[in-house]
């Protein structure tokens, strides 16, 4: 019965009710003080501030909302316009990702140049990333529900609720991954994936240990760029961290314990042990710059979504010895897949000149 009823709430998803399900409510912003610590962005007084300059489009908040409200979340825009309530996920830590995202599938269009984009396969690809999304989802709320002996037949309206909820904060995700699954569908042939294994075969199986400052010019609840006086702030750290640096890296552990906003890794000299390529626990860029660098070479500043960050890697280790067979060419594809889609993604992020202001 469950199956059968996500079925037909996928199809039905345009024709979801205006309102959101209070399951998991988002992440509320500060409280109110008198001078907020990050951007605090109003409806419907900011519609038309920028959120984010991607090329020469500058995207306002406005444009963000009517997409979300078009593609993801039917009448979005009015409950802003009629709810107070419903503006909180305008200063919530949904609001950042959104930003993010959106910007990243603006990028991904302009930069791509290659034959149109064929709009039917790129709805389809979105389609299925937006299924297999809700389905992963779904599969973990009904696991939760048994596990606290709980019933698990779930109508189709609470399915149809759950859906419209989950896609309001996941369907831009998802949107964005179905847009780097069809740029990048993964039929690669095996002379291919030889020559991607061969040239990253140290990814297979190995690790680093690294260590890292994160100096946050983002609020640590919401992820919302912080104001003028806190940039100002983050800017004036992270030239002092970076002064206080010695060139060889030598003194990284002590300056990461006096100085990173990470806390817990701070403790331990911004220790983080065994980091994987594509290392799902932590950022992309975080991972890109770990294993650009060389045993004992410390980056330039990595920004992220937490903030900026300044990586020094300590040692590579091989945990497992992959050989090209038969039976390892699946696992090869899905990784020469993931590294490929975020090469474009990161190509378009720098040639459009992605810059987020919120």
């Amino acid at each position: 019965m469950l199956r059968s009823a996500f079925a037909v709430a996928l199809v039905a998803v345009s024709a979801v009710p205006p309102a959101l399900s209070q399951e998991t409510p988002p992440r509320p912003a500060l409280a109110p003080s008198p001078e907020p610590p990050f951007l605090v962005r109003t409806w419907p007084k900011d519609r038309g501030t920028p959120v984010a300059v991607v090329g020469a489009h500058t995207i306002t908040l406005g444009e963000l909302v009517e997409h979300l409200d078009a593609r993801h979340y039917p009448g979005f825009g009015k409950a802003l316009d009629s709810m107070p309530g419903m503006r909180a996920y305008l200063q919530s830590d949904l609001i950042a990702p959104w930003v993010r995202q959106f910007a990243d599938l603006d990028a991904l269009r302009q930069t791509f140049v290659e034959p149109p984009i064929d709009e039917d396969k790129l709805k389809a690809a979105q389609s299925e990333a937006l299924r297999q999304g809700f389905q992963g989802f779904l599969d973990t709320y009904v696991a939760d529900l048994r596990q606290r002996g709980l019933p698990t037949d779930l109508s189709q309206r609470r399915v149809n609720s759950l859906l419209a909820d989950w896609q309001l904060r996941h369907g831009l995700g998802c949107e964005l991954q179905g847009l780097l699954d069809y740029l990048e569908p993964g039929d690669y042939t095996t002379p291919q994936l030889r020559e991607f294994f061969l040239a990253n075969a140290r990814a297979f199986g190995g690790q680093v240990n690294i260590e890292h400052i994160l100096v946050q010019h983002r609020d640590g609840g919401t992820g919302i760029l912080l104001a003028d006086a806190g940039i100002a702030r983050a800017n004036t750290r992270l030239a002092d961290i970076k002064a206080r640096l010695r060139p060889d890296g030598s003194n990284f552990a002590d300056i990461a314990r006096q100085f990173s906003d990470d806390t817990r890794t701070g403790r331990e000299g911004g220790k983080l042990d065994g980091v994987h390529r594509f290392d799902d626990r932590l950022p992309a860029g975080l991972c890109r710059a770990a294993w650009s660098l060389r045993d004992g070479e410390v980056s330039d500043v990595v920004e992220t979504q937490y903030g900026w960050h300044i990586v020094r890697r300590v040692d590579f280790s091989q945990q497992v010895f992959v050989l090209f067979t038969d039976a390892a060419i699946p696992d090869i594809k899905q990784v020469m897949r993931r590294a490929m889609q975020e090469e474009r993604l990161f190509h378009a992020r720098e040639q459009a000149k992605v810059s987020l202001r919120l």
